[in-house]
């Protein structure tokens, strides 16, 4: 929500154009509101349709993704009325996919990552890209994923939105012990957790020198067992060890913005928590040859480390070693999120509001509605 709500926000406050808002259900619809209040936005929220055989299966399965398709399926005719649907996943594309529908669709990543799935061929279906920076843009292009004139760069959206909606965030610790933000990616080859995880946190339970938060991509937890949480979360300390399998929190950046040092793998978070360069350990979960692959770029921000054995001693070496990595963390946040000077919201908005004019200038006469290239559907 954090990389698309803030553009719909500046859309709504332009009055440019009318944005409507989807959501899955009513905690999501919360969320959202919680988001535009924040931003001090009034956009209309609606649950997507969803047939009931579509419902029943999904609940059967216990999985929300499960959902995705049929509500696309059920809600298609009604969102390709709209002059322009901006989404930040890709299963949406669906909807490009389906007989009789053309429906005008704008991506924005939800991220700035390097793993391959980034620049995957389904973006291709899409009609205009926003990426974050120039890093993403020239892969993209390069990869023959977009054309050039079909991917814009706006700077990273949700750091800004985050800037913009900051108060004074609580601390995450009462203590001023040194924070080590350990953020493992889901992926199960490339992800750390099951060489690196338990042994992180019961070195930070026997070592008395350092905190821990413990925060793991949200889909990690979503193929856990009720017993698999409860037995990680049983490994939480008072005040020394924080376990979050999915709070609002894991995805806000008050992790990534109040820790000291980062340990993860293949997440697109460690560009989020470099905004500020810092320290930096990656989990190498027997990969190999990626010193060259561009999958794995951010791995040559610190120390790389392969044996769990080695990986205690990496992270207390990291602040000590971090001279090493600070100019080339600093370039690369450049190139990944552009000058994070508060316009990517607006630049994002601007591109959004090009792309209408756009459209509505090649609208014929006949098919003209009143309004600038409404994100609407046409009778509403």
């Amino acid at each position: 929500m954090l990389h698309l709500a803030p553009v719909a926000a500046e859309l709504a406050q332009r009055g440019e154009v009318k944005v409507q808002a989807f959501v899955a259900d009513e905690a999501e619809a919360g969320a959202l509101r919680a988001i535009f209040a924040g931003l001090v936005a009034d956009v209309p929220i609606a649950p997507l349709p969803l047939s009931g055989w579509a419902a029943l299966a999904g609940h059967a399965a216990h999985k929300w993704r499960a959902l995705k398709v049929p509500r696309l399926v059920a809600a298609a005719r009604m969102l390709s009325r709209f002059d322009i649907l901006v989404a930040a996943e890709r299963t949406s594309t669906l909807l490009k996919r389906l007989p009789g529908l053309s429906p005008f669709m704008v991506h924005i990543p939800h991220g700035a990552g390097d793993r391959a799935k980034g620049f995957e061929r389904r973006i291709g279906l899409f009609d205009h890209v926003i990426v974050a920076g120039r890093k993403d843009q020239a892969r993209m292009i390069r990869e023959g994923v977009v054309r050039p004139e079909r991917c814009s760069v706006s700077g990273y959206i949700k750091l800004d939105a985050v800037r913009a909606m900051a108060g004074r965030r609580p601390r995450l610790f009462e203590n001023p012990r040194p924070i080590i933000l350990y953020n493992p990616h889901f992926h199960p080859k490339l992800g750390s957790w099951r060489r690196f995880g338990r042994a992180l946190i019961e070195q930070v339970r026997t070592h008395d020198d350092y905190n821990l938060i413990v925060a793991p991509h949200v889909r990690l937890a979503e193929a856990m067992s009720a017993n698999e949480r409860r037995d990680i979360e049983a490994l939480a300390v008072h005040d020394r060890v924080l376990i979050d399998l999915g709070s609002p929190r894991s995805n806000d950046m008050s992790y990534t913005l109040g820790a000291d040092i980062y340990v993860g793998d293949v997440s697109s978070q460690v560009y989020e928590f470099l905004s500020e360069p810092r320290p930096c350990v990656f989990l190498n979960n027997e990969v190999n040859g990626w010193e060259d692959d561009p999958s794995f770029a951010s791995w040559h921000f610190g120390e790389v480390v392969a044996d769990p054995a080695g990986a205690w001693r990496a992270i207390v070496d990291a602040p000590i070693k971090h001279a090493e990595f600070a100019a080339r963390q600093k370039a690369a946040v450049e190139a990944a999120f552009g000058p994070c000077d508060g316009s990517a919201i607006g630049n994002a908005a601007d591109i959004l509001t090009r792309l209408a004019k756009e459209r509505l200038a090649a609208r014929p006469p006949r098919a003209s509605r009143a309004g600038l290239g409404e994100l609407q559907p046409a009778g509403h």
